[in-house]
């Protein structure tokens, strides 16, 4: 019995140590040492079990063929480990390969890397390590293919030893920062450099590219990289992609691209290049993608470039490039991208880019193109996005346009001088997202295709010429979210299209009433805009549904009757426009607020309760329009009596004729007189004078203000004398007879006159000058911009509308605080326009004639800046 339980001890003590780690080799030791530093829940990721007598069979190791179970890779790749990189997987100096990539370790490297001497292989990608590297992994000897990319890695990078042996260099995503080290050129095996979105700084040193002369992808785009590209790089005769785009680099691009004939891809984009695409780039006949767009390169487009048989991608746009498109492009038969939009580029759009048989995207948006549009363009099978907007093309629009293009997806010829029907085959593949085709000449009726296009989310035929009415399929369409149909000549009812986000109807000749069914539209959360129309009826109660609406305008209709209670529902709401309406009543009590903000928004409504809802004030309010009404129907009896004296009348014109011929010979005189005076102002006082010296009549030179006028105090820029200057305000008869008083009245209170002028624009002729219309027709477009009477009562006491303008101006560079505030919800181009009729209304008002532009100056403006109907309510119209 005592032999039999001493077996049995034995037998057990055996079969423990054959199962524990001491029986298993040092690099499975190591293995399950580093399983052992991971989180719990990292460790359950690893499958490795250590009564396995061999760590060849665990998942991700791969060992030696020479059963010394010596691990060669450790391949652990995308497996979701956690924690920080433990020092003991580096213990291993057998080890060739390490690959712990999209993983989410975090930490530092540890220095321990150092031991894996024969490590050729380190990719550490896509996890979230930090902190600087340690210079040690760049001194290791066999060391080919380094991946650190995509962490948050920070610090300059070390040196580079003369026996670097890296060939893959991986280090972009991170935040590396300082500049390039010269001793980059030790690795002169290096083919692949990609360190993009970094923030490395400063030149790149030309050393560097002087040995690296088997580089063959160099990527450094997303930098901060300065100066000017090295003459060095283009000696790189090895190179096939060139990505230095997204920096501060500046120079030209060297004629010597031509001696890095393998090139691929240039892109140099988002960087301050100038001059012109060098000509040489012809000679790329591996040239894939052109890539140069967001510079200021200048010049024309190289017809070379059409030797480029490989091209499949040109970005050219948002440069000064100008002169014609070289019909030379169109030979370039894979061509699939050519944007060349925002630009200078002139002239017809060739007819041989129909050629370009797999063309996708066609961009020449904001140029200076004229002529039509050639019919070769519905030869493009394969097309997806065409924009020629902002250009100056004419004539119709090809009928066949999207016919064999069943993949376009956006189409965009807005702001052109197009006219003619909508192309009926631009949905022809129901794959059309976004059509804009707005500000043109377009007629005819709403096509009834367009209705019918269920792929439609985005449509904009604002201010052309179409009538009729919107077709009825649109309503079904429930793709639609935004439609603007405004500045046309439809008519008929509003549509209810049931997927819109925002709808813009406004100046059209719709009628009838506000549908109910606008308010089952869930999404409705933008604008409702069907001002400047022919509506009628009462504002619907059921419009409070859309409680997501954010800009409610209805101003310039026919609706009336009260206000229903339901609008207080609408709490998004953040701005309204009823005026101009013939609404009644007590406004929802939700839109008070925005009547404080925006109460030009109300006016035109004359029974409707503006300043209070209490029912005393409201009552006031109809007994006083009920009053008005009485005036007006004692008014209508006045003017039949007038009527009834047209006789006596004739005879009073008769007189009054005789009687202005003798008033307009004693103007003559008058005029001749002030003409003869004006030469008669002190030697050292010129009109001139007074208008520079007070700045054009400024408040900050007021010493005074009287019945007949203000009076300013100017200095002389010759003998520096003080002068007060008044500016009267009377009419004709009462202007001579204060001037003939002035002259010869002689008091100690009283300022002798030292002269008197007027503008030489008024002076010189009866007749009031051309320069006078453009200074009223300034001022006329300031009404319109800022919502302001010429003389408003919001204006401090002695400004009008020019000189509050240019005060504002010099207190605020924001040009839309303070213009009419429904321009500050519109979109960024419709401010511009906004902004350019403001410089225009400033150059028309100059105080100075001769520096205002001319009639004609000032219609060409306007066709020029292309304002169209801006939709404007004008308080005061």
């Amino acid at each position: 019995m005592f032999l039999l339980r001493q077996c049995f001890v034995l037998i057990s003590l055996t079969l423990f140590q054959a199962s524990s780690p001491a029986s298993l080799p040092s690099s499975a030791i190591d293995l399950l040492k580093f399983q052992d530093s991971l989180p719990l829940h990292s460790q359950k990721l690893l499958p490795w079990n250590q009564s396995s007598s061999s760590p060849c069979q665990w998942p991700g190791v791969s060992c030696y063929p020479n059963k010394s179970f010596q691990v060669k890779a450790l391949n652990l790749s995308g497996y979701g480990l956690s924690g920080s990189i433990p020092a003991d997987v580096f213990k291993s100096k057998k080890l060739v390969q390490l690959d712990l990539g999209y993983n989410s370790l975090s930490g530092s490297i540890p220095p321990e890397v150092s031991f894996c001497t024969n490590l050729e292989y380190l990719g550490l990608y896509n996890n979230y390590l930090s902190g600087e590297v340690p210079s040690e992994i760049f001194s290791l000897p066999k060391l080919n293919s380094l991946y650190l990319n995509t962490n948050n890695l920070t610090g300059l990078l070390p040196d580079f030893l003369p026996s670097c042996a890296i060939s893959d260099l991986w280090i972009h995503e991170n935040a590396f920062s300082g500049s390039f080290p010269f001793t980059l050129s030790n690795c002169q095996n290096l083919t692949v450099f990609i360190a993009s979105q970094n923030n490395f700084e400063g030149v790149i040193a030309p050393e560097i590219f002087k040995g690296l002369l088997q580089l063959e992808v160099l990527y450094l785009d997303g930098n901060k990289l300065e100066g000017e590209i090295p003459q060095t790089l283009w000696g790189l005769e090895n190179l096939q992609e060139l990505v230095l785009s997204g920096n501060k680099l500046n120079g030209t691009i060297s004629e010597r691209i031509s001696q890095c004939p393998q090139l691929v891809t240039i892109a140099l984009s988002g960087n301050n290049l100038v001059g012109h695409i060098p000509r040489l780039a012809g000679t790329l006949q591996y040239l894939t993608n052109l890539i140069l767009f967001d510079n200021k390169l200048d010049g024309s487009l190289p017809s070379e470039l059409g030797n480029c048989s490989s091209l499949v991608e040109i970005r050219l746009q948002n440069n000064l490039i100008g002169g014609n498109i070289p019909p030379e492009i169109c030979n370039l038969e894979n061509l699939e991208v050519l944007f060349l939009s925002n630009n200078f580029i002139e002239g017809r759009i060739p007819r041989q880019i129909g050629r370009l048989s797999n063309l996708k995207i066609l961009a020449l948006y904001s140029n200076n193109l004229s002529g039509i549009i050639p019919s070769e363009i519905t030869n493009f099978t394969k097309l997806t996005y065409l924009s020629f907007a902002h250009n100056d093309l004419t004539g119709e629009v090809p009928f066949d346009l999207g016919k064999n293009s069943p993949d376009l997806d956006r189409l965009d010829l807005t702001s052109n001088h197009l006219h003619g029907p909508i192309p009926p085959n631009v949905c022809n593949g129901n794959n059309l997202r976004v059509l804009t085709l707005g500000d043109n000449r377009f007629n005819g009726s709403f096509p009834v295709e367009i209705g019918k296009c269920w792929s439609l989310r985005r449509v904009i035929l604002s201010n052309n010429l179409l009538e009729g009415s919107i077709p009825t399929d649109l309503e079904r369409n429930s793709g639609v979210s935004y439609l603007e149909v405004r500045g046309n000549l439809l008519d008929g009812k509003i549509p209810a299209v049931f997927g819109l986000f925002e709808l813009q109807l406004s100046s059209n000749m719709l009628e009838g009433p506000i549908p109910c069914s606008l308010s089952k539209i869930n999404h409705f959360s933008s604008v409702l805009n069907l001002s400047y129309n022919k509506l009628s009826g009462t504002i619907p109660g059921c419009l409070g549904n859309l409680d997501k609406l954010q800009i409610l305008d209805l101003s310039s209709n026919s609706f009336f009757g009260e206000m229903p209670t339901e609008l207080n529902n609408m709490i998004s709401l953040y701005f309204v426009n009823i005026s101009f309406n013939q609404l009644s009543g007590k406004l929802p009590t939700s839109w008070m607020r925005i009547v404080a903000s925006y109460p030009g928004s109300f006016l035109g409504n004359p029974e409707l309760c503006l300043l209070g809802n209490d029912a005393g004030y409201c009552r006031n309010i109809r007994e006083g329009h009920t009053r008005r009404l009485g005036r007006h129907v004692l008014a209508a009896v006045i003017i039949c009596v007038v009527i009834s004296m047209a006789l006596l009348c004739s005879v009073v014109y008769i007189i009054a004729v005789r009687v202005l011929q003798h008033k307009y010979h004693r103007d003559q005189s008058l005029l001749r007189e002030c003409h003869s005076h004006t030469e008669d102002l002190p030697e050292d006082l010129q009109f001139e004078d007074i208008m520079r010296a007070t700045e054009g009549m400024s408040d900050e030179y007021v010493i005074g203000r009287g019945k007949h006028g203000t009076v300013y105090r100017t200095e002389s820029a010759n003998s520096r004398k003080n002068w007060a200057v008044k500016k009267v305000s009377l009419s004709g008869d009462n202007f001579s007879l204060e001037m003939r008083t002035l002259s010869v009245v002689r008091h100690r209170n009283i300022v002798r006159m030292g002269g008197y002028c007027i503008k030489d624009e008024n002076a010189y002729s009866i007749r009031l000058t051309e320069k006078v219309d453009v200074y009223s027709y300034g001022v006329i477009l300031l009404e319109i911009v800022c919502r302001k009477f010429p003389v408003d009562p919001s204006f401090e006491e002695g400004l009008d509308i020019v000189s509050w303008t240019r005060k504002k101006l010099e207190e605020n560079d924001e040009c839309v605080c303070f213009l009419d505030r429904e321009i500050s919800f519109w979109n960024r181009d419709e401010q511009q326009k906004a902004l350019k009729l403001l410089e225009l209304a400033l150059e028309c008002t100059e105080s100075v004639a001769d520096k205002r532009p001319s009639m004609r100056d000032v219609e060409k403006h306007d066709n020029n800046s292309r304002v169209g109907a801006i939709s404007m309510s004008c308080t005061h119209v």
